[in-house]
């Protein structure tokens, strides 16, 4: 049998500062609140248990390589023992902060495709030991599954060179933080910080009079044209701070950030403070989304998701991993990329398919619907000066319906089906047939009415993605020939995980 293998033995520590991460600010709090200068009290109410704990989770912590599956065993008293096969590991991922980074270590990850959260995480091992550990995994599962290469994916040699497929500079970290715009993310822990401390106590009355007077103000703002010109300036401004918030986070997320290929595996790596290493075997992926906000078009990038089955970490992992395989890509390096994910895909040949043209009165309807709720809205507010906001909303509303239809389609192509949708925010999905789970028709009641369906093609890694094979407004009988034509391709190839 083979022999176990134990943690790093700065484990604990980490557990420790993990442990104890979440209680700083009410232990802040309680420091500065206290009476007496007596902190080692307090010290050795929170810290002494959680180092206990620590230790104990060190000496309990085992884990082995099998012949075809990892085993890590927990826990003294209560004794856990967790069989992971080879073959279910989506993703080896380790996460590395500037402490880590300083010791050598790294939090290490092992995802299946069981959930949204890790099948199993170690903390800490050496960077050696999970450089071993990605290795001897992967290799095992490749011998589990007996496939040398995933469909469409030409084989590796056995020792494969790493080669970089992107990699961003500063500039291209500056230029994807003001096009994502994740500004908020950042206000929204400010205020939560100034929260915690009291800072805007101020501002959580709920006395009336503290609304009288803020309502007062504002109608003083709209009434005066000097005072709405600041107003209208501080607007501006705010929006700018929020464009360079977002930058400031793109860099602390991707600094750094690079892809590499070696053999029949992707790994990213990013992070300035935490590094975060996830490695994406081709074969695993689901998904493949392509998304194109109006500021891609206008600096001609774009962004490239990989979904995998389970995965669906938060934080950090995301950015790196399988949430964004390329964060920001040239529109000319798009190609390329590709065809190391999808072979068999050109996208400048695919012949699109488009949806039932009737499907421009359905989404014009609706649109005009919610055109007229606005328009009632404007007009108790500025009376029949509201009927303008709906006259400057109809010719809208005909050009987007129109632009909707025009750039939504299909395309079957050689072993893969593709759905693209959206005129202002593009977005280009496709999956292989062997990675097909179900195909749906479905019909809602207006679609019975105009003679249409939907088709959903359904993965293992589409579930919570932003942009799924979701087919809508196809006439009845396009629809049944395209579901049945989806099924039978997909029983024929080899399903993939």
């Amino acid at each position: 049998m083979p022999s176990e293998q134990r943690l790093h033995p700065l484990s604990f520590l980490f557990t420790i500062g993990s442990s104890l991460k979440s209680l700083v600010i009410p232990i802040l709090l309680l420091l500065f609140a206290a009476s007496s200068n007596r902190y080692e009290q307090w010290f050795a109410v929170f810290v002494i248990p959680y180092t206990v704990v620590a230790l104990i989770r060190y000496f309990g912590f085992r884990y082995r390589f099998d012949d075809d599956e990892l085993v890590i065993k927990t826990g003294f008293i209560f004794r856990n023992e967790r069989h992971i096969p080879y073959a279910r590991i989506q993703n080896i991922g380790s996460a590395q902060n500037p402490f880590h980074r300083l010791l050598r270590v790294a939090e290490v990850r092992v995802e299946t495709a069981g959930g949204a959260e890790p099948e199993a995480r170690i903390q800490v091992l050496s960077v050696a030991a999970v450089a071993e550990k990605r290795k001897r995994v992967f290799e095992e599962k490749r011998k589990a599954l007996g496939v040398e290469a995933p469909e469409g994916v030409p084989a590796a040699p056995a020792e494969p060179a790493s080669r970089t497929l992107l990699s961003l500079p500063l500039r291209e970290l500056i230029l994807y933080g003001l096009i994502d715009n994740r500004g908020m993310v950042v206000v929204g822990a400010l205020v939560g910080l100034a929260w915690e401390f009291g800072w805007m106590s101020g501002f959580g009355g709920s006395d009336a009079g503290l609304w009288r007077s803020a309502t007062h103000a504002a109608r003083g703002v709209l009434t005066s044209i000097a005072q709405a010109g600041l107003a209208l300036g501080a607007v501006v401004l705010f929006l700018a701070l929020l464009r360079l918030f977002s930058v400031g986070w793109a860099i602390f997320r991707l600094h750094g950030f690079t892809l590499k290929r070696a053999g029949r595996d992707l790994t990213t790596v990013c992070g300035l403070l935490t590094r975060v290493t996830a490695t994406i075997p081709l074969n695993r992926i689901q998904l493949l989304s392509i998304r194109q906000r109006p500021l891609h078009r206008l600096f001609a990038r774009a962004e490239v998701r990989a979904d995998t089955a389970g995965g669906g970490t938060s934080g950090q992992e995301a950015a790196a991993s399988h949430e964004r395989l390329a964060p920001l890509i040239r529109k000319e390096d798009l190609d390329g990329l590709l065809q190391e994910v999808e072979p068999e895909v050109n996208l400048s040949a695919v012949e699109w398919i488009g949806v039932d043209p009737r499907a421009r009165k359905r989404i014009l309807k609706v649109s005009l619907l919610i055109d007229a709720v606005v328009a009632v809205g404007c007009m108790a507010l500025a009376g029949w000066w509201g009927l303008l906001v709906l006259l400057l909303l109809i010719p809208l509303a005909f050009l987007d319906a129109r632009l909707q239809v025009m750039h939504m389609g299909y395309a079957l192509a050689a072993g893969v089906v593709l759905y693209r949708s959206g005129w202002a925010w593009r977005h280009l999905s496709m999956t292989r047939y062997s990675k097909i789970q179900a195909v749906t028709l479905a019909q809602s009641p207006f679609d019975r009415r105009y003679g249409m369906a939907k088709v959903r093609v359904d993965t293992a890694g589409a579930e919570g993605s932003p942009h799924q094979i979701h087919i809508p407004y196809l006439d009845l009988g396009v629809a049944r020939g395209m579901y049945e034509q989806l099924g039978l391709r997909a029983s024929q190839a080899r399903f993939q995980w």
